[in-house]
């Protein structure tokens, strides 16, 4: 297939994304919600004789009062059951429906955000939000430009300093919190702890206009974010890694989707073809060469599992409907695991839109299926479930639940 010369390409694909939206960590579960999961989890297994469920466990603590003793017989730990493979069928229609998300959601058309089970009634639309301290940390649109808010508990401003910024990436155990923000002469990559427990680490990039604008993405190490960079003569992306010291690019990504702490890996769009689809690779960004692990031009690579085991395909072309398609890929070899095959009425879109992951078994999709919103949670196991969220009446192309910072998503 004959290709265009590569700045029409980028600037045909950005051109048909509705918006520009990073991968970034997802929100954590706690230990309760989790553990109420994995019980629902396996009283459908033996109810029903479902396929196992891939058991990674998020290790918990023993609390011990005092040295084992030789003569104690510790339980033997149940090994990890093999992931569901092939195609599973999601229907959100039909599918069981279930509550307690463990990503927290904004309705951005009631103005609510939803987290841990609680229902927070938001004063202002945030186009992400995340706990800081003992409050929130949160960009607010202010006349067309998203700014930077620290919030009290209350959701009350805490600062005035309001810095254009292109939204949150917030890791997986939301230790970590980053945003580009742009001082009045360059752009600067923030790196903040969420307790607050240390200096930031800020990334000066060279002086620029504000239109050369930076976005995190995700973090490759304990020390280091992705992000990309705009070329405003061309809108073309660049990608590099800052770490608090400077910055290093990481060339062959034209568009980076995803970064994982756990191993390294950089996930992102390296071509764009004429008819408007993309190729796809994973990179090593910590290995001297960065050259790709592997590639593919059947998908557009967005979002790794928390363990860094898993990475999400959308369709390799994606347009404001969303992805037609989702398909689950071994992240260190491309082979694909699970395809899950979307299944909709026939009079309207079905396409999803973004993917954030609960834990290392299971996912939160948002999606619109006919005239309707939902979102389901799709497991390694196979299962497919849909959270119990009213959207009756509301506008399925507004696409009003969003994940409350910034995830995979077209």
């Amino acid at each position: 297939m004959n290709t265009t010369p590569l700045e029409d390409q980028v600037h045909d694909a950005l051109h048909r994304e509705a918006e520009q939206l990073q991968r970034a960590p997802l929100t954590v579960v706690d230990v309760r919600t989790r553990a109420r999961r994995i019980q629902r989890r396996r009283a459908v297994a033996v109810g029903a004789a479902v396929a196992a469920v891939l058991a990674i466990a998020v290790p918990v603590g023993l609390s011990m009062t005092g040295p084992a003793q030789r003569s104690e017989i510790m339980p033997a730990p149940s090994p990890p059951a093999p992931v569901v493979t092939g195609t599973v069928r999601v229907d959100p229609r039909s599918a069981p429906v279930d509550g307690g998300p463990a990503v927290a959601m904004v309705n951005i058309d009631e103005g609510t955000l939803l987290r841990n089970g609680e229902t927070f009634r938001l004063p202002e639309v945030y186009d992400s939000i995340t706990p800081y301290r003992n409050g929130w940390l949160a960009t607010v649109n202010v006349e067309g430009e998203q700014t930077v808010q620290v919030l009290d508990s209350e959701f009350r401003p805490l600062d005035g300093d309001r810095r254009p910024t292109t939204g949150l990436t917030v890791s997986a155990d939301e230790s970590r919190i980053a945003w580009a923000e742009y001082d009045g002469v360059r752009w600067v990559v923030v790196d903040r702890a969420a307790d607050g427990s240390r200096e930031d680490r800020r990334t000066e990039l060279p002086p620029s206009s504000e239109e050369a604008s930076v976005t995190t993405v995700g973090f490759v190490s304990d020390t280091e974010v992705l992000a990309s960079r705009t070329d405003p003569s061309d809108y073309s992306l660049s990608t590099f890694v800052a770490d608090g010291s400077g910055s290093a690019d990481l060339p062959g990504i034209l568009r980076p989707w995803a970064a994982s702490s756990a191993t390294g890996a950089v996930a992102g769009v390296t071509r764009v073809k004429g008819d408007g689809s993309s190729c796809s690779a994973v990179v090593d960004a910590l290995a001297g060469t960065r050259q790709p692990l592997w590639s593919t031009c059947e998908h557009t690579l967005v979002s790794f599992s928390p363990d860094g085991a898993r990475v999400v395909g959308f369709s390799s072309y994606l347009d404001a409907n969303g992805s037609a398609t989702l398909t689950l890929l071994d992240a260190a070899t491309g082979e694909e695991v699970i395809d899950f095959d979307l299944i909709g009425p026939l009079d309207g879109i079905t396409g999803i839109h973004e993917v954030a992951w609960e834990d290392d078994d299971s996912m939160l999709a948002t999606l619109v299926s006919g005239q309707t919103q939902y979102v389901v949670r799709l497991g390694l196991d196979g299962t497919v479930e849909r959270i119990d969220v009213d959207l009756s009446g509301v506008d399925p192309t507004l696409v009003p639940i969003k994940f409350a910072t910034s995830q995979a998503g077209t």
